[in-house]
């Protein structure tokens, strides 16, 4: 691996939790901006779509954020399963190919999500748009985008700590900082503020950028003994 792809590789770590938390924080923005009906459908997506056709610029914007960010997440991880490869190829393998999961899902979120909504937002006859919108929210496809985008990138990160914890290169901070995103996301939280919560993946990415600038570099086993 070159200096070039070494780069790239760091450029995209310390972007991703950074891209995340920006597109979050404009889709929560939105989304909190209109009242929920779990006994209407209709009327909640009604509601929906004018909350986003008043804030369309910070939809698309949101929208246009993760696209970036699926590419430097997927780029991200695959740099941590390298560092994780140089003593645990297994771990390295796992956290690898939950990480191109996790990026289909993400990709596949801003398809089902971002687009349709965006678009029956400027529709002229917005109670047409809001039947349409509500109508198909059980397609099996929806659930296989959000298992994906959910438990695909949930599986990515605990992978990645798993991987970099068994090959000794993850100081308590990073740990940390592992523990208190999949903490957030298990909370659950749709306030806007909850977006800063994902700058916390900042610390093992921090911790993966400084391994790739020392590519030589291993560690020894008999440290770890933790099956």
């Amino acid at each position: 691996m070159n200096t070039l792809h070494s780069r790239i590789m760091i450029g995209a770590l310390l972007l991703s939790p950074v891209l995340l938390t920006a597109s979050e924080s404009a889709r929560l923005t939105v989304d909190n901006a209109y009242v929920e009906n779990d006994a209407n459908p209709v009327a909640d997506t009604a509601s929906h779509l004018q909350a986003v056709a008043d804030r369309l610029g910070l939809w698309h914007a949101a929208g246009l954020l993760e696209v970036v960010f699926a590419a430097t997440w997927c780029i991200a991880l695959l740099a941590a399963a390298l560092v994780i490869a140089r003593s645990r190829p297994v771990l390295a393998a796992a956290t690898g190919l939950a990480g191109l999961l996790s990026t289909l899902g993400v990709a596949m979120h801003t398809a089902f999500y971002y687009v349709p909504l965006a678009g029956l937002a400027q529709e002229p006859d917005q109670a047409l748009a809001a039947k349409a919108g509500a109508i198909g929210g059980d397609d099996p496809l929806l659930g296989v985008a959000l298992a994906l985008f959910l438990l695909g990138t949930l599986a990515a990160i605990l992978a990645m700590g798993l991987g970099l914890w068994r090959a000794g290169v993850l100081p308590w901070w990073g740990g940390l900082g592992v523990v208190a995103w999949l903490g957030s996301v298990v909370a659950g939280s749709e306030l806007p503020a909850a977006a800063l919560v994902n700058l916390v993946l900042l610390l093992p990415f921090a911790v993966v950028a400084a391994r790739l600038r020392k590519p030589g570099e291993t560690v020894p086993q008999a440290e770890f003994a933790v099956a």
